[in-house]
This record gives C-alpha cells, structure tokens and sequence, in this order.
C-alpha cells in the first residue's frame, strides 16, 4: 500500500488544527448545586444566561454619560436577577483595577461580607456579596460579580432577594449560566 507524501501531510495537519480547536474551547465549570430556579434561558449578542421567570430590559445612560447600560433583568419568589451590559466610551484597563474599581464604586451601600476576585471564560472578574437595608428595613443580599470583558464592555450579573432567604445555591445556578459571548 503506498500513501502519498501529500495525503499523509493532509493527515497530519488536518490532526493538529483538530487538537488545536479542541484545546481553545473554553471549559465551562459545572455547577455543583443545581436547582430548579433557572427557567429561562436568555440569549444577547454579548451573552446568554439561563434566569428565574420572564425578562425585562432597560437602556439608560450612566450618570456621568461616559457609558450606556443594558440591564437584562427577572423576577421570581423574591429573588430578583440582572445581567448588564456596560458598554463604556473610552478604554478602560483590561485587569483587576478595573473590576476592584466596579465593587468598590457600587452605590448599594451596606456592608461587604463576602469578596473574591478571579477568572471566568477568560476574563477577570471581582465578586462582592452586600447585605443592605432597603428602604422598608427589610435586609438584603446582593450578589454581584463585575466582569472585565474588554476594554470597552463589562458585564455585571447581579441577583439579589432578603439577607434570610438561603440563595447560594440559586445564585450558582444563575453566575454558572452565564456565557459571554
């Protein structure tokens, strides 16, 4: 039998951008605690995540007008989620300053009680968990996590619903959706 030097050539690449493109896909982390809250897949050009009931959307100006926002947001048994899209006119740095500087400059209030920073998909990300008193008294929990994408967009996923309610894992559920596009 006699293979051609072409084809055996052929062979070889067509072997290596296989193992390339299959070492360049992201691995998504899975979820360890998943329940039956994420109902809704959602899907945007700069993501796709899976929330707990219908979605809304609102468009706004920051109120430096140095940015817009696209909030994606649902509701459901007292657990509110959002995903906003930042879109910034002017670079920002691509690192953690960045994202530090979105934890640290988020209007809620309260107090931090939980704080991480990391890497999801590729990008860095600082993660704060705020317990505040909303206008009513009741105390609540905000789950946020600020995420660099570029020098140009960041995304926030947000969930928040009273400091009583146990939402960790729902919370997993919702952050381990999250796929940036």
């Amino acid at each position: 039998m006699k293979i051609s030097i072409k084809s055996l050539y052929l062979s070889v690449i067509s072997a290596l951008l296989f193992a390339t493109f299959a070492a360049a896909q992201i691995q998504y982390p899975v979820n360890p605690n998943p329940t039956a809250f994420q109902t809704t897949p959602y899907s945007t050009s700069y993501f796709s995540v899976a929330f707990n009931g219908a979605v809304s959307t609102t468009t706004s100006r920051t109120a430096n007008n140095q940015s817009s926002n696209t909030t994606y947001y649902s509701g459901s048994h007292g657990v509110s989620q959002g995903v906003t899209v930042r879109i910034i006119d002017h670079n920002i740095a691509v690192d953690q300053t960045s994202s530090d500087f979105y934890a640290d400059n988020d209007t809620t209030g309260g107090t931090i009680d939980s704080r991480s920073t990391d890497v999801w998909e590729g990008h860095i990300f600082t993660y704060t968990r705020r317990l505040y008193n909303a206008p009513d008294g009741t105390q609540l929990s905000k789950r946020s996590r600020f995420i660099i994408v570029n020098a140009r967009e960041v995304i926030f996923i947000i969930q928040i619903c009273p400091a009583s309610y146990e939402d960790r894992n729902e919370w997993l559920d919702f952050e381990y959706s999250l796929r940036i596009k």
